[in-house]
C-alpha cells in the first residue's frame, strides 16, 4: 500500500491531528506564560524540542501536504488562492480583533484611549493583513509573567502564508507536475541555505523557521511523490523509534523533519488508524491556536498565582468554547464559499478541496 493508494477525498485524520498539534502548542504556552519555560516536559526530556515547536512543525508538515495536494487537484489560481484564503483570514481578522479587546481590558489606558493609540491601529492592520507581526500593545498584560505580550502564536502564519505562494508559484510555472524538477528545487534550495543561511527568504531568518520552511516542502514532496511511499505501520514504528532513541543526535536533528512527516502522513491515512467519528465534529485546531494565547493572558492577570497545567485546563477549555463558535459560525461559513470560485469549464467545482 502506498500513499497513493489512500490519500484522496476526506477519510483521515488530519483534524485530529491538528487539534493535538494546536494543544501542544497551548500547553507549551502554558508552561511560558506561567513563567516556567523550563519546566515545560518535553523539553526537559529532549532538549531539541518543546511542545510548541512540535505543534507547529506538525502544522507544516500537513500543510504542505495538503497545500500541494489542492494545487494539483485544480491547477487553478482562483480556487486555490480562494481556498487559503478564506481559510487564514475570516478567524485571523476576528482573532485580532478579541486580541486587542482582552488587551484593552487589561490595560491601564482607558479603553477609547487605548484603541485610539497609534500602537493599536498599527497592531490591527498589521496583524489582520497576516504578512507581517507584531506582537505588542500599549499597557497590555503589565503585569503579567510574560508581559505586553498579546498573541505570540501568530508569529507563524506570515511563514506559512509566503509558502502558501511559492507553492502557488510553482504550481503555475508547472513544476509541481514535474516531481523530479521539484525534488531537485527542494534539495538545492536546503542545501544552499544550510551553507549560506542569511540568504534564506523568510524573516524572521532563525533556525526554527528554516526547519518550518524544510518541513512543509518535505510535505509538499511527499504528496508529490505519493506514488511512491510506502505507508507502513512497521516503518512508522521505526521513525518513532529513532526519534525516541536519537542514535549520533540524527534522530530529532538532522532527521526529524523526514521522519515526524512520514509518521504524521502514516497517523492521518492508514487505514487501521482512522477515526473517521471524529470528523464529525467541527474542526476546531485552527481556532485554537489563533485564540488561546490572549485567553491564556487573560487568565492569567485574573488568576495570578495559576499553575502551568491548571492554566493549560482552563486555557483549552475557553479555547475550544471559542474555536467552536468560530468554526460553526464564521469558518465553515466562509470555506463554503469556496465553490463560487471555482471554474465551470473545468469541472474542478466537482473536485472537492483536501485542504
Amino acid at each position: 500500500m502506498t500513499l497513493a493508494d489512500v490519500a484522496h477525498g476526506r477519510d483521515n485524520n488530519f483534524q485530529l491531528i491538528r487539534l493535538c498539534a494546536a494543544a501542544f502548542v497551548v500547553l507549551f504556552h502554558s508552561f511560558a506564560l506561567t513563567g516556567r519555560w523550563t519546566q515545560e516536559p518535553l523539553w526537559r526530556i529532549a532538549s531539541e524540542l518543546n511542545f510548541g515547536v512540535l505543534g507547529v512543525k506538525i502544522f507544516f508538515a500537513i500543510s504542505g501536504f495538503l497545500v500541494t495536494q489542492s494545487w494539483l487537484a485544480r491547477q487553478d489560481v482562483a480556487p486555490f488562492a480562494a481556498a487559503r484564503l478564506l481559510r487564514i483570514y475570516p478567524a485571523l481578522v476576528a482573532a485580532t480583533l478579541l486580541t486587542i479587546a482582552l488587551a484593552g481590558a487589561s490595560s491601564d489606558l482607558a479603553f477609547g484611549a487605548f484603541l485610539a493609540h497609534p500602537q493599536t491601529l498599527d497592531y490591527a492592520w498589521r496583524v489582520a493583513l497576516g504578512f507581517d507581526m507584531v506582537y505588542r500593545l500599549p499597557g497590555a498584560f503589565a503585569g503579567n509573567p510574560l508581559p505586553h505580550d498579546v498573541n505570540g502564536s501568530l508569529w507563524t502564519l506570515p511563514i506559512e502564508l509566503r509558502l502558501y505562494l511559492a507553492v502557488l508559484v510553482a504550481g503555475v510555472i508547472g513544476i509541481l507536475a514535474r516531481r523530479w524538477s521539484w525534488l531537485a528545487i527542494v534539495v538545492a534550495a536546503a542545501a544552499v541555505f544550510a551553507a549560506w543561511p542569511a540568504g534564506f527568504p523568510l524573516s524572521p531568518n532563525e533556525p526554527v523557521v528554516r526547519e518550518l520552511a524544510l518541513t512543509f516542502a518535505l510535505g509538499s514532496l511527499a504528496c508529490v511523490w505519493r506514488d511512491r511511499i510506502p505507508l507502513s505501520l512497521a516503518a512508522a514504528a521505526a521513525a518513532l523509534l529513532l526519534v525516541l532513541w536519537n542514535p549520533w543526535g540524527l534522530g530529532r536533528g538532522a532527521l526529524f523533519a523526514p521522519l515526524l512527516v512520514y509518521l504524521t502522513l502514516v497517523l492521518a491515512y492508514h487505514p487501521r488508524l482512522r477515526w473517521p467519528s471524529f470528523n464529525r465534529i467541527g474542526d476546531y485546531s485552527y481556532g485554537l491556536y489563533v485564540y488561546s494565547f490572549p485567553l491564556q493572558q487573560t487568565l492569567m492577570q485574573r488568576l495570578p498565582t495559576l499553575e502551568p497545567m491548571q492554566l493549560f485546563a482552563l486555557s483549552m477549555g475557553a479555547g475550544l468554547a471559542v474555536a467552536a463558535v468560530s468554526w460553526h459560525f464564521l469558518e465553515r461559513p466562509a470555506l463554503a464559499l469556496k465553490s463560487r470560485f471555482a471554474n465551470p469549464s473545468t469541472g474542478h467545482e466537482r473536485t472537492p478541496d483536501p485542504a
